[in-house]
């Protein structure tokens, strides 16, 4: 049995994501092929060894209550470390503190988005702005009271947002910028921001008096021969002279294939941070999951290892970006996005998306996500593209291509 038949629940009705409906369909059909799970950003293998052997040597106080809210103290001063080394953060140690998270990243951004919010006066609720197409900042955001707004590079800028478009925004009369949302490993284009586009952002936040989220998800994946832009380090830079609220956070699940165990870094000043952990997130959690804590402490002490592994990691990206690729190329799909800084590549289909997506899945067996990776529509324009999750074998990425060209599926030829 595969790992995502596993995961299936048949026994409740309806299920309200689509993908294991589409799944569920799809295995109906008894073809005798497996799917291809190329939508949610998963591999469900791939952890490092040492990282699940150390889950065994977790001390018992692991399994109890904790004391700190900055998470398991052991981690939180390793993690720090981690940081502030693969950060650049040397010198700066004063301007910023780290906690840890245990609940996921979305979770920090949601609570700190509340912090921020109810610091507010009245009036309408502020804009947060992010990059389109984007990640679900709206599922976050908007429950703590923002209203997204979006900057939309066009294919002439590259999909990438240019310190001049990101000067020349502005609100809409009668609203107020109150969120700026910083993702310089861009999900889902894979494309890389620019430190000067990183500055023109803070200074767009500054100049509005507006808050700044950094979500570093993807930080660890850039491709071997890139250096990553670093937004963090340039906003703990640039803090001493704005009087800018912000948060800083960094998924450990994905850069090291244990989505399920939480576990993240969460970066900010050190005032706002304690009020952060220990007011905000107190209201609705407690420090739990120390025994994945405590594994985590105990990986990231072997740096070397760490290093070797993250290394074979971003060097099975590209080649897995590489396959994806040219086998889309070759069956003459034009308008492929395929930056180096994360595990995604964008290509464009014909008509609808959704339609494309679910005959994909329940006819081929081949799941891929929407560009705007939510079920209900986030951005402002419906675009053409559609998201392929590039965490599967070269192998798997390659069949996934032929099932769907030979299905008919691909927009050959395509151009705007």
């Amino acid at each position: 049995m595969s790992v995502p038949a596993e995961l299936l629940e048949h026994a409740v009705h309806p299920n309200r994501l689509p993908d294991t409906e589409w799944l569920s369909q799809f295995r109906a059909r008894n073809d005798g092929r497996e799917p291809i799970m190329l939508g949610l950003g998963e591999r469900w293998e791939g952890i490092p060894a040492a990282l699940v052997a150390a889950l065994a040597e977790a001390p018992p106080s692991a399994h109890g209550y904790q004391l700190s809210m900055y998470g398991l103290p052991r981690l939180r001063t390793v993690l720090r470390d981690y940081i502030r080394d693969t950060h650049r953060l040397g010198g700066l140690d004063d301007r910023y503190e780290l906690a840890v998270s245990w609940t996921g990243t979305r979770s920090v951004m949601r609570d700190f988005a509340e912090l921020v919010a109810a610091q507010r006066g009245d009036g309408p609720p502020p804009l947060a702005l992010a990059v389109a197409p984007s990640w679900d900042y709206a599922g976050v955001l908007e429950q703590a009271g923002f209203a997204m707004a979006y900057l939309t590079p066009g294919e002439g800028d590259g999909w990438l947002p240019t310190p001049d478009l990101i000067g020349s925004w502005r609100p809409d009369p009668g609203c107020r910028l109150g969120l700026v949302v910083i993702n310089a490993q861009h999900n889902p284009t894979g494309l890389q921001w620019s430190a000067a586009s990183v500055d023109a952002f803070i200074r767009l936040a500054a100049e509005h008096g507006a808050a700044v989220l950094i979500d570093d998800a993807y930080y660890g994946f850039i491709a071997p021969e890139a250096e990553p832009t670093s937004a963090l380090a340039q906003m703990v830079a640039a803090s001493a002279a704005m009087d800018v609220p912000w948060v800083a956070v960094r998924s450990l699940g994905k850069q090291f294939n244990c989505n399920g165990w939480a576990i993240g870094a969460v970066t900010g000043p050190p005032g706002l941070l304690d009020d952060l952990v220990n007011d905000v997130r107190a209201r609705h959690t407690y420090n739990h999951g120390a025994h994945l804590q405590s594994a985590m402490a105990h990986w990231l002490s072997d740096r070397p290892a760490v290093e070797e592994y993250l290394a074979a990691e971003r060097t099975a990206y590209a080649v897995r970006r590489t396959t994806a690729l040219d086998a889309l190329t070759r069956c003459g799909v034009a308008d492929i996005v395929a930056g180096p800084a994360n595990p995604y590549l964008l290509f464009p289909v014909a008509g609808d998306r959704r339609t494309f997506l679910r005959r994909a899945a329940t006819e081929v067996g081949v799941l891929l996500s929407d560009a705007w990776p939510a079920a209900r529509r986030l951005g402002p324009h419906p675009g053409r593209h559609v998201r392929m999750y590039l965490g599967r074998e070269p192998e798997d990425l390659a069949e996934a291509v032929d099932r769907l060209a030979t299905a008919e599926l691909l927009p050959v030829g395509v151009h705007r």
